[in-house]
């Protein structure tokens, strides 16, 4: 069919073919391009035959051409690949040119597709899903944190304490909770006003994450005034050191309150703790066996005037360490 096409005609069609195209020889010269291509590499067409790639094109791109000679002299093909070549992107082919019957390639036949358009076109969709992908992520720690303290929420809060009793089942580890109520919050609120209020309970939550400085211990708002922290892997003596932490804290932010008998925000702290749950009790149980623990203690500091930490041990006792000192429920 192409033998009724004029060679004039063909090589016309080849000088005018949009894609930019070449032949090199083995000596890394040229032996024929396309308008494309020269304009391509900014030369002019009358002047490439017989120039060396390296000239025109550097010593890179020559040896990429040695290195596809090699690959066509061993048997194997050489994929398309990508180039990123005066300033702009490519998809390169390169197919070899025998004589006919000869098995040895005389000559690369090479062609660049300009993938320019089509790589910005991709690096705009990676920046929007990677700001997609922030943003769904930013909406779920939003949906998971509490907009007021800043900290866990209570859904959180139950997912989290889940997943740590279950590994605390797994591994036969202690797992203790303290339960922290901010003492006369309503007279606060009464007294200084709800803005007042807001910011007393950022300050609370800001000192009580100061203090849990292991990335596994939880602190999250329980509801209202009342917190929730989890701290796995830690025995009674640990939870007791931390809530006698949290509490400092607090009493460093020296917060007026006039309707407290200390004349400043304190907070009573109820502390429970499994030194190592059993396998076959359920998340459930184990959680309400902590959680009642702790409501339970936090309820025998209130009843005492509050300012204070108990320890709710196994037999219903209550330690209490309000000033270093232990007294019976």
């Amino acid at each position: 069919m192409l033998s009724h096409i004029p060679a004039e005609d063909l090589r016309e069609l080849y000088f005018n073919f949009p894609v930019a195209t070449c032949l090199v020889g083995r000596d890394g010269r040229y032996i024929a391009a396309n308008r494309a291509y020269a304009e391509l590499i900014h030369a002019p067409l009358a002047t490439m035959m017989g120039k060396h790639i390296a000239e025109l094109c550097g010593d890179i791109v020559h040896a990429h051409v040695v290195r596809d000679f090699a690959t066509f002299d061993a048997g194997e093909s050489v994929p398309n690949h990508e180039l990123a070549f005066f300033g702009r992107f490519y998809v390169v082919a390169v197919r070899p040119m025998r004589d006919k019957g000869a098995p040895r390639v005389e000559a690369l036949c090479i062609a660049l597709t300009d993938i320019t358009e089509q790589k910005a076109l991709e690096s705009r969709l990676e920046l929007a899903n990677r700001q997609l992908s922030e943003a769904n992520r930013q909406l779920t720690e939003a949906a998971r944190t509490d907009a007021l303290s800043g900290l866990w929420n209570r859904h959180a809060l139950e997912e989290m304490l889940a997943r740590e009793i279950g590994r605390c089942r797994r591994e036969r580890a202690a797992l203790s909770v303290l339960m922290i109520d901010i003492d006369h919050f309503k007279k606060y609120n009464d007294g200084y006003g709800h803005p007042a209020g807001d910011g007393a309970l950022r300050a609370v939550s800001h000192a009580m994450a100061g203090v849990l400085k292991r990335p596994g211990d939880i602190v999250a708002r329980y509801g209202g005034e009342e917190f929730l922290v989890v701290l796995p892997t830690t025995d009674a003596s640990g939870a007791l050191r931390v809530a006698g932490d949290v509490r400092d804290a607090i009493a460093a932010l020296a917060i007026a309150h006039e309707a407290s008998a200390s004349g400043r925000l304190t907070v009573s702290i109820g502390v429970a703790n499994l030194s190592a749950p059993a396998r076959t009790a359920t998340i459930a149980d184990i959680r309400a066996t902590l959680i009642d623990g702790a409501d339970q203690a936090l309820y025998a500091v209130k009843v005492d005037g509050g300012d204070g930490i108990r320890l709710h041990t196994p037999d219903q006792s209550v330690l209490d360490r309000r000033d270093g000192a232990a007294a019976p429920a």
